[in-house]
């Protein structure tokens, strides 16, 4: 697998600064273009940062379930991926829907009760995705099935990423070599 190859720095910019560089890039150029290409655009680009990190994390916990006992069921997995990645282009477009109205005058307060368990759903799945990838990669790196203190430490690396990814990249890349 290409991701699993590359040295942390190389993640790091592939994975953090190319997103955003190309969100910036992209609605600048869109800016200085001399037609109106709609909001669907700036939507996209404004998608763009969080979803390849979760892709990222998705391809990850998919080759590192491979390795993994067959009583693993990655159902959950996918699932909690496909929805995050849903709701994020939700979330950007529900943004652009409240920053409009409130620039009307008009404050959508049904908009956000409906977005609040929408929210705490993403993140129960994002909790989800992280614990996934973590145990996955520990109990690969040990061979076995691990309790939370085993990789709790790889867990909040994946938390606190993009610092986590200095010293999660260099042990993923040395699973891959195995």
């Amino acid at each position: 697998m290409f991701l699993l190859q590359l040295r942390h720095l190389q993640t790091f910019i592939l994975i953090f600064i190319l997103p955003f560089a190309l969100q910036f890039s992209l609605q600048q150029l869109l800016a200085a273009l001399p037609i109106h290409t709609g909001s669907i655009y700036t939507l996209l680009f404004d998608v763009l940062p969080a979803s390849v990190y979760v892709l990222w994390l998705w391809a990850v916990g998919l080759w590192l379930h491979q390795r993994l006992p067959a009583q693993v069921n990655p159902l959950y997995f996918h699932l909690s991926n496909l929805y995050f990645i849903l709701y994020t282009i939700l979330f950007v477009y529900t943004l652009s829907v409240i920053r409009d109205s409130i620039i009307t005058g008009i404050f959508p307060l049904g908009m956000l009760a409906l977005l609040m368990p929408l929210h705490l759903l993403s993140t129960f799945c994002y909790l989800y995705i992280v614990y996934f990838v973590a145990r996955a990669m520990v109990s690969a790196e040990q061979h076995q099935t691990v309790s939370f203190s085993a990789y709790a430490g790889t867990y909040f690396l994946f938390l606190l990423l993009p610092v986590g990814i200095w010293w999660l990249q260099p042990r993923l890349n040395r699973l891959y070599l195995k």
